[in-house]
Formats: structure tokens, C-alpha cells, sequence
């Protein structure tokens, strides 16, 4: 992702910095201006709000949680704003929302990558403020490659 920063991907709407790293993190192909062409959907994979429910998640070993708390959230997961949420000093469009991904957490708030946002149509990094979980559609967190997959892996093949 620091490769990306001030540049702008696929697109250069928010929704396509998360398909994008959905697509390296072989999620599902999200679109959006990227080399993920969307292969499988379900609903409105045009608003950054849905993206969590919009894809097969659990078909590519993602997680989804839905209006996370603050210890819920993961480094690494793709965050999807409501329409309307405040996300900092302003509020995600009322008729997508936003999304990014979660680069760290520090002190009660939560630092991230994002496209489309207060620096324009180029990828950033930003520290946000942890409202509530009203805020937050949901996040989809990757599996864990050295750990989760080669579990479900080893207990698949070992039965």
C-alpha cells in the first residue's frame, strides 16, 4: 500500500484502493477501474457502504463483522463507512459512503490508507478518530495466510 501513496488507483474513488488490496489479498475482484474484474456479486457493489455485503466474503476466508466496536477492528481489514458517517472533520457521501484500509492502531484510534478522501483522488494516510460502531458499516478482514489458512489447511487434510 505505501507504494501507492499520492497516486491515485483504478478509478481514483475510494472503492477502488479496497478493490484493489481486496484483489492482492485474493479476495474477491471488486472492480472499480482496477485488474480485479467483479466476477461474483451480490447487490450494490457501486457504494463503498455495501462492500460488505455486497461480495461472498466468507468464499475467500474474509471475515466480515458489522458496526464493529474499536476492539474489533483489525489491522489489515478494509473498513466501509455508512452513508453519511462522520469519518473526521466531515462525513462520507451520503449516497455511497467511504472506505479504506486499516494500516494501525494507536491510542483509541485508527490510522489507514485511503483514496478520495480530505488529500483528493490519490491514496493517503490518515488518522481517524474512533467515533462509535454507528459509524462504521462493517469491516472485512483478510485471512490470516501464515496462520488461518494453513490451519484450516492441516485440520482439512489431517481428518
Amino acid at each position: 500500500m505505501k507504494s501507492l501513496i499520492n497516486q491515485p488507483v483504478g478509478n481514483h474513488q475510494c472503492y477502488a484502493l479496497s478493490a484493489e488490496y481486496a484483489g492482492v489479498m485474493i479476495g474477491p475482484d471488486m472492480g472499480a477501474g482496477t485488474k480485479y474484474e467483479i466476477k461474483v456479486r451480490y447487490g450494490n457493489v457501486f457504494s463503498a457502504a455495501d462492500i460488505g455485503s455486497a461480495y461472498q466474503w466468507p468464499l475467500y476466508l474474509w471475515s466480515v463483522i458489522n458496526e464493529p466496536t474499536y476492539d474489533q477492528l483489525e489491522v489489515g481489514a478494509i473498513i466501509n463507512w455508512k452513508r453519511g458517517a462522520k469519518v473526521d472533520s466531515w462525513c462520507a457521501s451520503k449516497t455511497f459512503g467511504h472506505t479504506g484500509v486499516i494500516r494501525s492502531l494507536n491510542s483509541g484510534r485508527f490510522q489507514t490508507y485511503e483514496q478520495n478522501a480530505e488529500l483528493g483522488e490519490i491514496v493517503a494516510e490518515y488518522d481517524r478518530e474512533f467515533f462509535d460502531s454507528e459509524q462504521i458499516a462493517s469491516i472485512c478482514v483478510p485471512p490470516d495466510f501464515e496462520k488461518g489458512v494453513l490451519n484450516l489447511w492441516q485440520n482439512g487434510t489431517s481428518s
